[in-house]
């Protein structure tokens, strides 16, 4: 742990010190890392170019035979941004990091699994963020081995346009997972353990392969496949060097392939024990990599059967560490974590872009397509870049400030219910082509958030909700009161005052703090309504533009005189009333 704080106040330290780095005027490719780190991070290109970079050379050319060139690529490795966002399992349980997957997603939705161990237990410059590439030309003409017609196409594949950041990920063979326009990473853990049964003796009877579509298989002895042999120095990083050990059995892609596993890039494969201890590897580093048959699950360890440990062991002979070796294999089960199309409803916050999350980073960099106001559309540009907007929420559906029952005639509340129809259907066929989409919305979208109306369109299991900074908490760190001193706080908007004066007097029998959201427009009738209810002397407030640091304003005054000092101010929109004595 103290190694990774060093390397995290190395890496913010250079971030701060390095001078500023010219940038193309526009958005910038903008990257986030969130999951299971305890210091999520939102990186643009300025910032990545300041870390330290390495160079490979990748030859970019897919399982289908797909030719994209050749480049050396010059970026960040994958492994120096993970360290800085401090992997944590925050959850207890199996501390260790060895069964963790990483995803790393694109601009256009596309993503690619990798294990931790083949980011941290491998050298670093095998695996990075590429922030440059260069092609890589060849020094002779093609002519006297090809037509133009079968080498040209392989030449304008020189000179395309790398779409960068780039995953790069030099020891596949095949470079499926070199995923162009990288902009989200998120460590997961697939399937959380817990410790086991504690044993006298470590010992597993037989090993179950889980395939998804698949029966269970069980082993009490290797299937008939072919034997491989492997030699492999046993470091750990608890307990250091423990042997130069030759194991013999089947590779564990073999196993899989006899069960006819299907090839995803976003499968990952957790391997355990009996006491809980659990291992992972991706698809990619099985299938993908060469190496990838080295990876064994072995029965046989310097000429004798393994029986002390169980029957079986699983050994990755080229991981510079040994901790993702497991004895005692037990169980080995697939998951894929293949991105689906989701539905989010992200608060950005009530004013100022500080104000927005990471986690809606987070969320924001998973979908393809927004719906969003124009407002937010202007402010984020910088985060949200070149995504597609659907359309604006507020020329569709009931506006925050609207009641219910504002539409009396039957032929408006038709013509309204079409037009919100119509605009949920416009995304439930996003949704269904593969496409997640993101409902922007101001402050806390749990909050008289402006999106309600979808809500009666799309069912609720469908949504994830990504909470905001309100306005109600901007405005109480205005006010600097600790506006729950007596206890109560109530949020209401203008009409169920107005319709429920008794409520405002229930409160203020209690001493509640009562906040009103959307009162500007009503200011009058709303206020009529709390002097019925409060004393003439009782503290209150409006924070006018609560979240805008520039712009935010308070106005105090005992009730009686609210009013009037509210003439002064021109503004008849945002603002949030207080009402209470803990405003005293």
């Amino acid at each position: 742990m103290m190694r990774k704080l060093a390397l995290l106040l190395a890496g913010l330290t250079l971030l701060a010190a390095a001078p500023a780095v010219a940038q193309a005027p526009g958005p910038q490719p903008m990257l986030t890392i969130s999951g299971l780190v305890k210091q999520p991070l939102r990186l643009d290109a300025g910032q990545l170019a300041r870390l330290a970079s390495m160079t490979l050379k990748l030859n970019d050319i897919n399982s289908r035979g797909d030719f994209r060139g050749v480049f050396w690529l010059r970026g960040v490795p994958l492994r120096s941004l993970l360290e800085l966002a401090v992997a944590d399992k925050e959850a207890g349980g199996f501390n260790k990091l060895t069964d963790l997957a990483i995803l790393v997603r694109s601009r256009d939705g596309r993503q690619v699994a990798l294990s931790w161990g083949e980011v941290f237990h491998r050298n670093p410059a095998d695996v990075i963020i590429a922030l440059d590439s260069a092609p890589v030309m060849p020094r002779k003409s093609c002519q006297a081995c090809h037509q133009p017609e079968v080498f040209q196409p392989w030449m304008d594949q020189l000179t395309r346009k790398v779409g960068l950041p780039k995953l790069a990920v030099a020891g596949d063979f095949f470079s499926d997972r070199s995923l162009e326009g990288v902009n989200h990473i998120e460590v997961v853990w697939p399937v959380p353990a817990q410790w086991g049964p504690k044993q006298d003796k470590l010992y597993a009877p037989s090993l179950r392969v889980e395939l998804p579509g698949h029966s269970p298989q069980e082993y009490k002895s290797l299937p008939a496949l072919p034997q491989q042999q492997v030699q492999a120095l046993q470091v750990g990083e608890g307990k250091g060097f423990h042997g130069n050990h030759r194991l013999e059995g089947v590779a564990l892609r073999d196993l899989l392939r006899q069960q006819k596993i299907k090839a995803d890039l976003n499968s990952v494969f957790v391997i355990s024990a009996p006491d809980g201890y659990q291992s992972l590897a991706s698809y990619g580093e099985l299938f993908l990599r060469p190496a990838g048959a080295r990876i064994i699950l072995a029965d046989r360890k310097d000429g004798k059967p393994i029986e002390a440990g169980g029957r079986f062991e699983l050994v990755f002979p080229d991981d510079l560490w040994a901790d993702r070796w497991v004895k005692a294999v037990s169980r080995v089960q697939a998951v894929s974590l293949a991105p689906k199309a989701r539905l989010f409803v992200i608060g950005m916050g009530c004013g100022d872009t500080s104000l927005l999350s990471l986690q809606a980073l987070s969320y924001l960099a998973q979908a393809q397509v927004l719906v969003a106001p124009r407002d937010i559309q202007k402010r984020f540009a910088f985060y949200l870049h070149d995504k597609q907007v659907l359309f604006d929420p507020m020329t569709v559906g009931r506006k925050p400030f609207t009641p219910l029952g504002t539409h009396k005639k039957v032929a408006d509340r038709k013509r309204l219910h079409q037009a919100q129809a119509a605009a949920a259907e416009r995304i439930k066929k996003v949704l269904a082509g593969g496409r997640s989409v993101a409902v922007l919305d101001w402050g806390d979208p749990m909050v008289y958030g402006s999106w309600r109306w979808l809500a009666d369109f799309v069912p609720k299991d469908q949504l994830t909700i990504v909470p905001g900074m309100s306005a109600f908490n901007a405005g109480s760190a205005a006010l600097r009161r600790d506006i729950t001193c007596q206890g109560a706080v109530a949020i209401s908007d203008p009409f169920t005052l107005m319709k429920d004066p008794e409520l405002a007097k229930q409160l203020a029998a209690k001493n509640a703090t009562l906040v009103v959201f959307m009162g500007l427009p009503k200011l009058d009738q709303v206020l009529a309504v709390i002097k019925q209810a409060y004393p003439p002397q009782t503290p209150a407030a409006v924070v006018y533009r609560a979240g805008y640091a520039q712009a935010e304003r308070v106005v105090s005054a005992p009730l009686k005189d609210l009013r009037a000092e509210l003439a002064k101010v021109k503004e008849d929109w945002l603002g949030v009333i207080f009402v209470g004595p803990c405003l005293r």
